[in-house]
C-alpha cells in the first residue's frame, strides 16, 4: 500500500456511517430525522399558512408529523441498505456478499480442516508371530526405534507384513512417490472391514473437545502429495511408510496415517426428473472446504460410481474445466451461509444430467484456527481387523502420535476477505501473467493468505560461459555452477629418499621434511579417515554446560549424567583425557532438538535451510582439570571455538592431531636411520605423541589397521604405521600413507587455482581461497532426500596426475579450516556426501584410460555408458550369458576389472580402468577468488519472488505480543509455503514463471517486545485546558497506534515516517492533547533516530507499544525528554533497519543521559 493510500484512508477519507453520524437524534444512521420532520413543517406553513398554524409540541399534527419523518426514515434506511447490499464492495449479510461474488464466478472458500500424520509408534498381533529367534510376538507391543529391544525393527516389520497381503508386504508398495524429498510408499492393510475405513478418536485442544478421523491414506503420483482416499464401504485401510534418509529416530522417518479433524457425514437424494444444472442443497453447517464426495448409487443402494468434482471459478467450472473430454460425471460445490454447500451439476451438454439415487460424503469441521503440538495427540489406539495368511480373523493393535506441530487449521472465509479476493479473482480472470496479478492473485488461492507481494527478479546468477581471463591477463573473481560434478577419495602413498653422513643430517630431514609432511592436508585427512574415533563417549552421556555463549566461542564444562562436573585433559585417566587442547568434538542436540544455522537449539526435527543434527567444534584451551573456572574470571574452565548450546551432548572425541615429535621419539628415530634399520612411525591417538615401530613388530605389507597397534610381540603384525622408513644400506626412502579428495567437472567447468597467489579481501580482512560447495539440492546419499545445506570444501591444489600435469577438469580438495588454525570444521563432510560405508557397492566411480598427447591419463566415464558393473566376489557374477559381450566387472573385493575373453567364455583381467570411492552426478558452485573486480554477465530469467503473510502466524504472533503466548512464533519456512499453497498457486501461474516463496515476518517497534535500538517511548504533553485523566489518554493513545498500523495500512518493505503516525494520534486524540513525541529507549540512540525506520521486502511493521510505552509529561523541554547534549532527527549510530533523512539539529544544554 503506498503512502498517499494510506494517508487518504487514516487522514482524509470518510465512510457513509462517519457522514450519517451527524444525525444522532435518528434512530437509524441514516436520513436526518430533523431534516424530514423541519422540512414538512417549512412545507406546510409555505403552502398552507392559514389552514395549519398550530405548531406546539403538544398538537396532534405535530405527531402525526412526526411520525412521518420517523417513517420517512425508516423507508429511507430500507431504501439506501437495500441498495447497499447490491455491491459487494458495501454489501454486509453473509448471504449477499456470497451471491454477489458467485456473480463474478468466486467461490468462496469454506472451513479448513486440521490434518496431517500421525506416526505409528509401537504395533502388537493376536496372530502368531515368530520372529527370527524364534520368539513368538503374539499380543506383544513392539515399538519403533526401542533403544531396549536391539531386534525391533525385524519384529516391527514381521507384525506388520502380517496385516498385509502375501503379495504386498513391506519392500513391495501399492504405490510410490518423493514427496517433499521424502521416499513415501503406500501400502494397504489385509483388513476385513465392510463398513469405512475410519477411526474416530476425541482429543482436547486449546481446551475444547475435537473429533478427529484416522482415514486411508492416499498418494497422488501425479501431484506427488498425500490425500484421503475417496470414503468408500469396504475399501482396506491404507497407510503410509516413509524414509527421509535421516534415520529411524526422524520425525519424518517411519510408518504414517493420516489424520482430519472433523466427523464424515453422508446424505442420500434422488433425482427423478433432471434438468439442467440441477442443483441439490446439503444443509448441513460447518462442511469444510475440501471433503465432499458423491456416489451415484446401484439398484441396491450400494455406492457405484464416484462423481467427478470440479472448482467452481472462472475458467474452471461446471461447462469449462480441465477434467478428459471422456469423464461426463461431473459436479461442483457451491459455497453457502454458515459452510452449507449446494451440489451444481452440469447442463446434459457438457456432462451428464443427474438421474437416480445419489450419496454425498461430507466432512463438517471446527470451522476455527487453532494449532495442535505433539503433546496434544499422542497414545491413540485403533483396531485394524485383518485377514491372516492362514484365513484366520486377527486384529492389529496400532499406537499413533503426532510428530510435528500442526497449524493448516482455519475458520470459512471471511466477509472482508471475499470482499477484497472476488474482485481481484475476477479482475486476474484466474491466472498470473501480469505483475499485478501475481500481487493480488494469490490471496484469492487460501484463506490462510492474508497478505502478498511479488517482485519480478529480472536477474539472476552469474553466466558461466565466459572465458576467465580478462585484457589484462589477469583473473576476476568468478562464481560458476555445474551439474556435472563428481567427488572421490584415493588413497595415496608418497615417497621421498634421503641420505646422510651424521645424526645431524638426520635431524634436520626428520624436522624439514617428516614434519612438513605432518602437516600436510592429505597426512590429515588420513587421520580423520582412518584413525578410530572416540565414539563410545556417547554411552557416557556426558553433557556440556555453558557458562558463556557468543560468536564463535563457547566456555563452559562437561558433566556427566548425574549433573556433576567432569575432569578432562591429563587429570583423568577416562577417556575425557582426550578432550585437550586442539582437540575435536562432536556435540549432538538433547533428544527432540536440532541446531539452526547459527548453532542455536530448535525444537523438532531439522527443517530449513542450514539446520543441522551435529556440531563439530574445537577445544581451544582448558584451565586445571577443567571443572572450576579461573579466579576473578566470568568464562568457564574449557573454551570452544564454535557456540554450543546448554546441554548438547557429548557423543565424539578426535584428539588433537600433533605437529611435533617428541624429543625422545625423536632420538630414537635418528638412532634407527643411524643403525642403517627399518622401522616404522605411528601416532598414538591415547597419548597424542608419534611412536617408533621396531623391524620385529613392523608389518610392511597389510593394508593400515589400528587393530594391532602398539604390539611388542616380535610377531610382526603393527600395520598402523604411517611413515614407512627402508634403507638399502646407502640411502633411506620414506613412504608416507596419505589421503586426497578430489572434485571433478567432466564437461562443464575447467578449474584454474593457483596456490602461490594470497588473496586477500580487504572487505572482511582475510585471505581467501577459493572454494566448492555441493549444493543443499543434491540428494542426499541413499536416499531421495535434499540435504539442508551446502557442503563447502577449501580448494587445496591443483590436481596434478602421478605424471605431474596439471589437470584442469579437477581440483584437490580438503576440509574447510575457516579460522585457518590448522584444525578443520568439519571432518565428517565426505561420510555426509556419500556414505562410503553403506551399500559400498553402489560408492564408486570409474575413470578410464586415454592416451592424449603421448600421455597416459585417467578420466571420468560414466558406469552406464561404459557398462560396468559391480560384483562383490567373481562368483557374483553368475551365467555369462545374461550380460552384454561389453561389460566390464569390477570385482569390489579383490580391486580388479575383468572382461570377456575372445570367445566370452571366460573372463581376463583389464588394466584400463580405475574405481575410486566416491560419487557423481553433483550439482555445485566453484567460487574462483582473485585480485580483480567482478565481471558479471546477468541473464534474464523470469523468477518470481512472492512474499506471503499467512493467517496462522498472524493470529500467533498478536497473541505473542498480547501476552497470551511466551514463545515469539517463527514465520512459515519457504517449503512450508510451497507444500501448503504451491500446487493451488501452480495451477494459475504462466507455465513460463518460476515462483520462489519468502515467508514475512513482523518487525515489532516501539514495545518491549521489539528489539532494543527500536523501543521507544512516547511522550505526550496534554492540553492544559482540558480535563481527561492520564490512564484513558495512554490507552487512546495505544488505540491510536494499533489502527494506525493495520495490517491494511501496511505492505512489506515499506517506510515508517513518525510525523505520519503523530498526525494520525491527534487526529484521533485532539484537543485532549497537545503534542507529541518519539524517544528511544537506547542509550546508544540520539532523539529523532527513530523518526523515519525501514523494513525489509520480507517484514511488515506492527506496533508492541503498551500503555507502559506512554508517558504523560507536561512540556517538550530538556529536563523531561531526558536528552543530553544536542537533540538530532538524524541518527548517528549505526543500526541495522534504522535509517533517517532528516538532517535538521536542535541543541538543548544541561540535559541528562536518556
Amino acid at each position: 500500500m503506498s503512502t498517499t493510500d494510506r494517508q487518504n484512508r487514516l487522514l482524509l477519507a470518510e465512510d457513509w456511517k462517519t457522514i450519517y453520524q451527524s444525525f444522532r437524534y435518528a434512530d437509524f444512521q441514516s436520513y436526518d430525522f430533523d431534516n424530514l420532520r423541519r422540512t414538512m413543517i417549512s412545507y406546510i406553513r409555505e403552502n398552507y399558512p392559514e389552514d395549519f398554524n398550530d405548531y406546539i409540541e403538544s398538537s396532534e399534527y405535530l405527531a402525526l408529523i412526526d411520525m412521518i419523518a420517523f417513517l420517512g426514515q425508516n423507508l429511507a434506511f430500507r431504501t439506501d441498505l437495500n441498495a447497499r447490499e447490491n455491491y459487494i464492495e458495501t454489501a454486509e449479510r453473509r448471504e449477499s456478499i456470497l451471491r454477489l461474488a458467485r456473480l463474478i464466478s468466486y467461490n468462496p472458500n469454506r472451513n479448513i480442516p486440521a490434518n496431517g500424520l500421525l506416526k505409528i509408534e509401537s504395533v502388537s498381533t493376536t496372530e502368531d508371530v515368530i520372529d527370527a529367534n524364534n520368539n513368538n510376538l503374539s499380543n506383544q507391543s513392539i515399538i519403533w526405534n526401542d533403544p531396549t529391544n536391539s531386534d525391533w525393527y525385524e519384529q516391527f516389520i514381521k507384525i506388520l507384513n502380517a496385516s498385509l497381503p502375501a503379495n504386498a508386504t513391506f519392500g513391495r508398495p501399492v504405490k510410490k512417490s518423493t514427496i517433499d524429498g521424502v521416499t513415501t510408499e503406500q501400502y494397504r492393510f489385509s483388513a476385513r472391514n465392510t463398513d469405512l475405513p475410519l477411526y474416530s478418536f476425541t482429543k482436547t485442544i486449546d481446551n475444547s473437545s475435537r473429533k478427529f478421523e484416522i482415514v486411508s491414506t492416499g498418494v497422488n503420483t501425479d501431484t506427488n502429495s498425500i490425500y484421503e482416499e475417496e470414503p468408500f464401504p469396504g475399501n482396506k485401510l491404507a497407510f503410509l511408510y516413509r524414509d527421509n534418509g535421516q534415520g529411524a529416530g526422524s520425525s519424518n522417518s517411519g510408518f504414517f496415517m493420516h489424520f482430519r479433524q472433523g466427523t464424515l457425514q453422508s446424505n442420500t437424494f434422488a433425482v427423478t426428473n433432471p434438468v439442467p444444472n440441477t442443483t441439490v442443497n446439503i444443509d448441513s453447517d460447518n462442511i469444510n472446504n475440501s471433503d465432499v464426495w458423491l456416489y451415484k448409487l446401484d439398484s441396491n443402494g450400494n455406492e457405484d460410481t464416484l462423481w467427478e468434482k470440479v472448482e467452481n471459478v472462472e475458467g474452471n467450472n461446471i461447462v469449462y474445466n480441465s477434467v478428459t473430454k471422456g469423464i461426463r460425471d461431473l459436479y461442483s460445490v457451491l459455497s453457502r451461509v454458515n459452510d452449507r454447500i449446494s451440489l451444481i451439476f452440469s447442463d446434459g451438454t457438457f456432462g451428464t444430467l443427474p438421474k437416480g439415487n445419489f450419496k454425498v460424503y461430507y466432512r463438517t469441521s471446527a470451522n476455527s484456527q487453532f494449532n495442535i503440538n505433539p503433546a496434544d495427540l499422542t497414545g491413540i489406539q485403533i483396531q485394524v481387523p485383518y485377514l491372516s495368511k492362514n484365513n484366520s480373523a486377527e486384529t492389529l493393535n496400532i499406537v499413533l502420535e503426532l510428530q510435528t506441530v500442526v497449524s493448516n487449521a482455519d475458520s470459512a472465509e471471511s466477509n472482508e476477505s471475499i470482499k477484497t479476493n472476488a474482485p481481484s479473482t475476477y479482475y486476474t480472470q484466474n491466472r498470473l501473467i501480469t505483475g499485478e496479478d501475481y500481487n493480488i492473485g494469490p490471496l484469492g488461492v487460501s484463506q490462510q493468505i492474508i497478505k502478498t507481494k511479488s517482485i519480478n527478479r529480472t536477474s539472476s546468477g552469474i553466466s558461466r560461459y565466459y572465458d576467465l581471463r580478462d585484457a589484462t591477463g589477469k583473473y576476476s573473481n568468478t562464481l560458476m555452477f555445474g551439474d556435472d560434478g563428481s567427488i572421490f577419495t584415493e588413497n595415496l602413498t608418497n615417497k621421498f629418499s634421503f641420505d646422510f653422513t651424521s645424526k645431524t643430517d638426520i635431524e634436520a630431514t626428520i624436522n624439514n621434511q617428516v614434519l612438513s609432511i605432518i602437516k600436510d592436508t592429505q597426512t590429515k585427512n588420513f587421520y580423520y579417515k582412518n584413525f578410530n574415533r572416540n565414539t563410545s563417549i556417547a554411552e557416557l552421556n556426558y553433557t556440556w554446560s555453558a557458562t558463556t555463549n557468543d560468536t564463535n566461542q563457547s566456555t563452559g564444562l562437561f558433566k556427566d549424567q548425574f549433573n556433576i562436573p567432569e575432569a578432562v585433559s591429563s587429570f583423568t585417566a577416562t577417556t575425557m583425557r582426550n578432550v585437550s587442547p586442539g582437540s575435536l568434538i562432536k556435540f549432538t542436540p538433547p533428544s527432540g532438538y536440532h541446531y539452526d544455522k547459527d548453532n542455536q537449539l530448535v525444537l523438532g526435527a531439522v527443517s530449513k535451510l542450514g539446520d543441522k543434527e551435529y556440531i563439530w567444534t574445537k577445544v581451544i584451551s582448558v584451565f586445571e582439570n577443567g571443572t572450576i573456572p579461573e579466579i576473578n574470571s566470568t568464562l568457564g574452565p574449557v573454551v570452544l571455538n564454535e557456540e554450543v548450546p546448554a546441554n548438547s551432548k557429548l557423543v565424539e572425541i578426535i584428539p588433537v592431531l600433533n605437529n611435533n615429535i617428541v624429543n625422545d621419539t625423536l632420538s630414537q628415530m635418528v638412532d634407527q636411520v643411524f643403525a642403517f634399520k627399518t622401522f616404522g612411525l605411528r601416532y598414538d591417538v591415547e597419548t597424542t605423541n608419534w611412536k617408533v615401530i621396531t623391524n620385529s613388530n613392523l608389518d610392511k605389507t597389510s593394508a593400515f589397521d589400528t587393530g594391532k597397534t602398539g604390539d611388542a610381540t616380535g610377531t610382526n603384525q603393527d600395520a598402523s604405521w604411517v611413515f614407512l622408513f627402508e634403507t638399502n644400506g646407502e640411502t633411506y626412502t620414506v613412504t608416507s600413507r596419505a589421503v586426497r579428495y578430489v572434485f571433478e567437472s567432466d564437461k562443464q567447468i575447467r578449474f584454474y587455482f593457483d596456490g602461490n597467489d594470497r588473496i586477500y579481501d580487504s572487505k572482511i580482512g582475510k585471505i581467501v581461497t577459493d572454494t566448492i560447495s555441493i549444493l543443499s539440492n543434491n540428494n542426499q546419499p541413499d536416499v531421495l532426500t535434499p540435504f539442508n545445506q551446502d557442503w563447502k570444501w577449501q580448494v587445496v591444489k591443483e590436481y596434478r596426475t602421478a605424471e605431474g600435469y596439471v589437470d584442469s577438469k579437477k581440483l584437490e580438495i580438503g576440509f574447510i579450516d575457516s579460522d585457518a588454525d590448522g584444525v578443520i570444521d568439519d571432518p565428517d563432510l565426505f561420510t555426509n556426501v556419500v556414505a562410503p560405508t553403506n551399500l559400498p557397492d553402489t560408492k564408486y566411480i570409474f575413470a578410464k584410460k586415454f592416451m592424449k598427447n603421448n600421455t597416459e591419463t585417467f578420466e571420468y566415464i560414466s558406469a552406464v555408458t561404459e557398462k560396468i558393473q559391480v560384483k562383490t566376489t567373481e562368483a557374483a557374477i553368475g551365467s555369462y550369458s545374461s550380460y552384454d559381450a561389453a561389460t566390464i566387472f569390477y570385482i569390489s573385493s579383490t580391486s580388479v576389472f575383468k572382461k570377456f575373453n575372445s570367445t566370452q567364455t571366460g573372463l581376463e583381467l583389464c588394466i584400463d580402468y580405475k574405481a575410486y570411492t566416491g560419487r557423481d552426478s553433483i550439482r555445485f558452485d566453484y567460487r574462483h577468488a582473485a585480485a580483480e573486480n567482478r565481471r558479471i554477465d546477468p541473464s534474464s530469467s523470469n523468477i518470481i519472488d512472492l512474499y506471503l503473510l499467512t493467517k496462522t502466524y498472524d493470529i500467533e504472533y498478536r497473541k505473542y505480543l498480547r501476552g497470551d503466548n511466551a514463545v515469539m512464533p517463527l514465520a512459515p519456512s519457504s517449503d512450508s509455503l510451497f507444500l501448503d499453497f504451491g500446487s493451488s498457486i501452480n495451477k494459475i501461474k504462466s507455465i513460463s514463471d518460476e515462483i520462489v516463496y519468502h515467508p514475512v515476518k513482523y518487525k515489532s517497534l516501539f514495545g518491549s517486545k521489539s528489539d532494543t535500538d527500536v523501543q521507544a517511548t512516547f511522550k505526550i504533553v496534554k492540553n492544559a485546558n482540558r480535563v481527561v485523566n492520564d490512564n484513558d489518554i495512554k490507552s487512546r493513545v495505544v488505540d491510536s497506534i494499533n489502527e494506525f498500523f493495520a495490517l491494511e495500512n501496511w505492505d512489506f518493505g515499506e517506510t515508517f515516517y513518525f510525523s505520519e503516525l503523530a498526525a494520525y494520534i491527534m487526529k484521533q486524540v485532539a484537543p485532549d492533547v497537545s503534542s507529541i513525541v518519539l524517544v528511544p529507549k537506547s542509550e546508544t540512540q540520539s532523539f529523532g533516530s527513530l523518526y523515519e525506520l525501514k523494513s525489509e521486502n520480507d517484514e511488515i511493521l506492527i506496533s508492541s507499544a503498551t500503555v507502559s510505552d506512554i508517558e504523560i509529561i507536561d512540556g517538550i523541554t530538556a529536563s523531561r525528554l531526558k536528552a543530553t547534549a544536542k537533540v538530532i532527527t538524524s541518527d548517528d549510530v549505526l543500526n541495522t533497519g534504522v535509517q533517517s533523512s532528516s538532517t535538521s539539529t536542535t541543541t538543548i544544554t544541561e540535559g541528562n543521559s536518556y
